[in-house]
């Protein structure tokens, strides 16, 4: 079924997930207990919030601007059959 040309390509998979695997795993244990699980830090919670209220102050001026123009052709598009 796998020819004899797949094999190395997937000793080489391996290896490198294997690799990835024993390289990363300690500093993503440590960053998982710096951040209690969450996966965030701490002074970042402050940054999410600050974005996302600029979001939602943006997404408010969008709607009040959508919402004083008339309907458009592209809005409500007219078929003529």
């Amino acid at each position: 079924m796998i020819s004899s040309r797949m094999v190395p390509i997937l000793i080489a998979i391996g290896v490198g997930v294997g690799t990835g695997v024993y390289v990363f795993q300690p500093l993503l244990k440590e960053y998982e207990a710096d951040t209690k699980g969450t996966w965030i830090l701490p002074q970042d919670e402050a940054r999410i919030k600050t974005l996302q209220q600029q979001q939602q102050q943006q997404q408010q001026q969008k709607d009040e601007n959508t919402s004083n123009t008339s309907p458009t052709e592209k809005q409500f598009p007219v078929s003529n059959k």
